[in-house]
């Protein structure tokens, strides 16, 4: 077994990311912060699994990531018309290189507990579920893994949709993956959801010190 984390990250560049946060932030603060939650992702990831794949994108954005990212890390290039194609795709590559389990995350939840992913990673790990996701407020998940390669998996989803988490246990039911679910978390793409963030960041010494780049960069908008 050779575990890896994948992190799914755009370039953070004004207009590009997190552009629901605009115009309660100007473009360029939103991409600023998106920065911010790269690095706390990536080294939060880092405490739970030994190597980590950067899946990045735009095709020319892994520069401005190599800067903002330190650390022995693989690339990636993100393909496909919709996450659901990038993920595939990103899996599929993964696996024949010789790794898996395989544990996805995306950039929008700085504070998440390093310890959610090791759950993942030890349950694939031990051939007790096939799949593990875990669920966001919004109807998406904050966590895919997945012990082996599984065609149809993200078939007839909807992405970023209420609909998102449903539809892909959906499929995992009807391809007979073992699925671990994992507790709730949250991700950041409203306003709303930033303003959660920065309550948590604000009183909790524990997500502190998980997310200390995006929570030097609240203290200082505040």
């Amino acid at each position: 077994m050779r575990p890896v984390v994948i992190i799914m990250i755009k370039a953070p560049r004004a207009g590009l990311v997190k552009t629901r946060l605009v115009p309660a932030l100007a473009a360029d603060e939103a991409a600023a912060l998106a920065a911010c939650f790269a690095q706390d992702v990536v080294n939060g990831a880092k405490q739970a699994a030994g190597e980590l794949i950067i899946a990045y994108s735009p095709a020319d954005g892994r520069a401005e990531l190599e800067m903002l990212l330190q650390g022995d890390l693989l690339w990636m290039e993100q393909q496909g018309a919709h996450l659901g194609e990038r993920l595939e795709h990103a899996a599929a590559e993964a696996f024949a290189s010789g790794f898996g389990p395989l544990i996805f995350l995306g950039a929008d939840s700085p504070t998440l507990p390093p310890s959610f992913i090791a759950v993942a990673l030890n349950g694939l790990a031990a051939a007790e579920y096939e799949i593990a996701l875990g669920p966001t407020q919004d109807g998406g998940y904050y966590l895919l893994g997945l012990r082996r390669f599984a065609e149809g998996l993200f078939q007839n989803v909807n992405w970023s949709t209420t609909r998102t988490y449903a539809e892909t246990a959906r499929n995992a039911r009807r391809l007979g993956l073992r699925l671990l679910e994992l507790p709730p978390f949250y991700d950041v793409d409203t306003y709303e959801d930033l303003l959660r963030l920065r309550t948590e960041l604000l009183s909790d010494e524990a997500a502190q010190r998980r997310a200390p780049a995006t929570h030097r960069w609240l203290k200082e908008k505040r």
